[in-house]
This record gives structure tokens, sequence and C-alpha cells, in this order.
């Protein structure tokens, strides 16, 4: 018997969600679609009914990534642009916090994937600027925040130094709120 579609969306759905954790946590090139299945609780055979290959699955994850990545950091802050702020710089101390923003996650691997893949994060990126746009009421500011705050939680993933990394997040929650 036929499993129904809904069973093969909540498949998909948990396979998108295992890569969206693991790609995030590290990289493509670090993550093979074995580890994305072990994650998901699933068979390798199971990836090919749901995704062409594993770029195909990291295009589609990448979306994924950051709708879980704003839920986390959205989730009990009500409408304080300066505790969103906080939390999105924040992020990677959050509890239960898996997925981290793919935008700041992903940033220096993307340059290196095909268009399609590309496209992907450019849309997603898109919509952080909106979100901020939706905050400071101006479009160029939107823009400043974005870069901030997406820049400092990149470049505090790449240091080993915590007081460091402290620094900077901490540095980054003085500026001006959103709304400035």
């Amino acid at each position: 018997m036929p499993w129904d579609s809904n069973h093969k969306n909540i498949t998909k759905q948990r396979i998108l969600i295992a890569a969206a954790k693991l790609f995030t946590q590290q990289s493509f090139d670090d993550i093979s679609i074995d580890d994305v299945m072990k994650e998901a609780a699933l068979t390798r055979g199971a990836f090919y009914s749901h995704f062409k290959s594993k770029a195909d699955l990291y295009q589609q994850s990448i979306a994924v990534a950051a709708q879980q990545a704003y839920q986390n950091i959205m989730s009990g802050c009500g409408d304080s642009a300066t505790e969103i702020r906080n939390r999105y710089l924040q992020q990677t101390f959050l509890e239960n916090n898996d997925v981290l923003c793919p935008i700041a996650s992903l940033v220096s691997d993307i340059r290196h994937r095909d268009p399609k893949i590309r496209d992907t994060y450019t849309q997603v990126f898109g919509g952080f600027v909106q979100n901020m746009i939706g905050f400071t009421q101006d479009e160029q500011k939107a823009f400043q925040q974005a870069a901030m705050l997406i820049g400092a939680v990149a470049l505090s993933q790449t240091l080993n130094d915590e007081q460091l990394k402290q620094k900077l997040l901490d540095a980054c929650m003085q500026e001006n709120t959103l709304s400035d």
C-alpha cells in the first residue's frame, strides 16, 4: 500500500529540518546526505524521493532554516526592536535553538554555490531587510541594521576567543535601536 501524500510531505519536512540544522551549524561541504538522513532518522533511499541532489536539498533548506531561525528569535519578543536585535545577536546562546540564521551562518559558503542556491539566499536576505524596514521605516537604515546584525553574528561564529566574541556582540547590542 503506497504512502499518502501527507506522509510524503511530513517526511520531506523532516529531511529539510534536519538539513537546516546541520547546514547552519557546519557547512555544505562538511555535511553528507547520510548525515542529513541520520539526523532525520530516515534511510538514504528516502532522500531521492524528495530531492534531486544534495545541492537541491541545500537550496530548499535555506528557506526552512530562515523560517525556523525567525521563529526562534521572535519567540517571546513581542514588538520590541531592541529585544529582537539582542536575541538575533545572541542566537547562538538561545536554548533549544538548533537552527541558526542561514544568512549569517552560511554567508561565506553561499558565494561558492550555484546561481539557484544564491537566488534562494538572496530572497531570504531580501525578506530579512523587509522585516528590518518594518522596524526602521527607512530602507537605508534597514540595510545598515541588517548588515550590522548579520555581520556581527557571522564574525562571532568565527572567533574562538569567547571573551572577544562577547565583547563584539555586546558592542552591537549598544547600537541604536532599530526604530531610531
